[in-house]
């Protein structure tokens, strides 16, 4: 098996397929985004995006304390006894390849939530680092800006910067607060329900 395979497979939760799934994965995240950007180049004052007591120094904090609770959410998982935990999903399916061969296979609610809490942790790797990266590279890339012709342009320059910023971290922080809230719904809910 190819390592790009292996090395992907954490993100599988992208391409599982299912009714309302791509809310959580992408419609609802990109909405919220939308909806910070606009709330953030409307605001008489700026929010802080680095520094001490800055957004991303709060985001940090949040990151970095979740990974460990989606592994274990991992390890439960795969533990769990009793209800449909392994029948068939209805209508969702993931592409997986298996001795040199890919199909797009229906999955189990285990499988499911293994791909679930496995997106998860990624994600919140990914956050983590993100801010950590914007932490580092903004006097930089501020630096850069500056040298921009006129000052408007080193205005833009900065906006687009910060736009950016704030729409990446939006996006990875909703998906990580969706896909929480659904993965939430089957521990608590689901899981313990009996396929009609």
């Amino acid at each position: 098996m190819a390592t790009s395979y292996q090395f992907m497979r954490p993100i599988a939760f992208l391409t599982v397929k299912g009714p309302g799934l791509n809310f959580y994965k992408f419609y609802g995240p990109l909405i919220l985004s939308l909806v910070t950007v606009w709330i953030y180049l409307l605001a008489p004052v700026k929010i802080q995006l680095f520094g001490s007591g800055s957004a991303t120094d709060h985001m940090i904090g949040f990151f970095s304390i979740l990974p460990g609770f989606f592994i274990a959410s991992l390890a439960a998982i795969v533990a769990f006894q009793g209800g449909d935990l392994d029948e068939t999903m209805p209508d969702v399916s993931v592409m997986i390849t298996a001795q040199g061969d890919t199909a797009r296979v229906d999955i189990t609610f285990r499988v499911f939530l293994c791909y679930l809490f496995s997106f998860l942790t990624v994600m919140s790797f990914l956050g983590f680092f993100l801010c950590v990266a914007g932490s580092l590279l903004a006097p930089s890339l501020s630096e850069i800006a500056n040298l921009a012709a006129s000052s408007d342009a080193q205005t833009f320059t900065k906006t687009a910067l910060e736009v950016g910023f704030v729409a990446a971290l939006t996006i990875v922080t909703a998906s990580v607060v969706l896909c929480t809230a659904q993965g939430l719904y089957f521990l608590a809910e689901r899981v313990h329900q009996k396929l009609l």
